[in-house]
């Protein structure tokens, strides 16, 4: 900026070229292009989101929920999960027995998840770290088994098809145990 530049500063200033800035650095513009790089940072690209926003975010302001931010926090505190909400929000109708104990298996799991285990679960399942108001989660059950067994989630529904070949709490904790670390440690999958 105090337009200290010499010729060999320019390789060392490529980094400019991310700003689209593709023309070289003297001492007499150094100052004109810094300021021009600036503005177009700090001004205009922030000029750019908020008029892209300014017609969704308008519309909002006539929903009594984004009226005050005491109503925004209360939006955000009912979305936020807890373990009898996700429970409640369960969907099943078990035919017979092996189906009633897995999902009492089920239900004891989501029991033992922490909070952040539980937003897994929930992003799992649904798609979304939050709860999704009225819409519940529907399971339905399979048979499958050995290594064919996995609880199989589908976001669009959001639905779960649950196994009910599982012979013990543990080994329902384990894969669903499996499956939330894994999605931890690599992001949404499709599985």
């Amino acid at each position: 900026m105090k337009g200290n530049i010499s010729d060999d500063d320019n390789d060392d200033l490529d980094f400019l070229g991310n700003y689209k800035c593709y023309k070289l650095l003297s001492k007499e513009n150094a100052q004109a292009i810094m300021s021009e790089l600036a503005h177009q940072e700090l001004i205009q690209r922030q000029r750019y989101i908020a008029q892209a926003w300014l017609q969704p975010l308008t519309s909002l302001k006539n929903k009594q929920v984004f009226k005050t931010p005491e109503d925004i926090e209360s939006l955000c505190e009912a979305r936020r999960p807890t373990t009898k909400k996700v429970i409640k929000a369960l969907q099943a109708t078990p035919s017979n027995e092996a189906e009633r104990q897995s999902l009492q298996f089920l239900k004891k799991f989501i029991r033992s998840l922490d909070v952040k285990s539980l937003e897994a679960f929930l992003k799992f399942t649904t798609g979304s770290f939050t709860m999704m108001g009225e819409v519940g989660l529907s399971i339905s059950f399979t048979t499958l088994e050995g290594f064919a067994r996995r609880p199989i989630a589908h976001t669009c529904g959001p639905s779960l098809e649950l196994p009910c070949t599982y012979q013990s709490y543990p080994e329902l904790v384990e894969e669903f145990t499996a499956i939330l670390r894994e999605q931890e440690a690599w992001g949404f999958n499709i599985v």
